[in-house]
């Protein structure tokens, strides 16, 4: 299987940010689909061989929880904002994820969307 292209974590939010962490954090295979019904697009993910599902929705509690877990998992660790998990005062959450001497900082719009733009960042070369 050939590695996935880069992508740019500052341009993503919403469902294409959940399929990159998906991609390049898990390393699940990604596919978007359109709801038949619906007419809805959104992704689903499966490691290789087995069920397709529906991609985490990384922006809630749970699979953020799930999120932080694999990067310990990583060796990353989250290192504390001077705000904590609430944003600065313009409004912005930021993440810096902290791996011995390396480091990526990332911001967005909620706690668990800096979170996965850290994450991305993390994880590509």
């Amino acid at each position: 299987m050939t590695a996935p292209p880069p992508v740019n974590p500052d341009d993503l939010s919403g469902r294409p940010l959940d399929a990159a962490i998906a991609r390049h954090v898990f390393g699940l295979e990604i596919e978007e689909r359109t709801n038949t019904k619906t007419g809805a697009k959104d992704w689903v993910c499966r490691e290789p061989g087995k069920q397709w599902l529906v991609v985490s929705f990384y922006g809630s509690l749970a699979a953020s929880v799930k999120l932080n877990v694999e990067l310990q998992r990583l060796g990353w660790q989250v290192k504390a904002s001077p705000f904590g998990r609430r944003p600065d005062p313009a409004g912005t959450y930021l993440v810096t994820l902290v791996n011995g001497e390396q480091q990526v900082d990332a911001a967005g719009r909620s706690y668990e969307e800096a979170l996965g733009r850290a994450a991305l960042k993390a994880v590509q070369p």
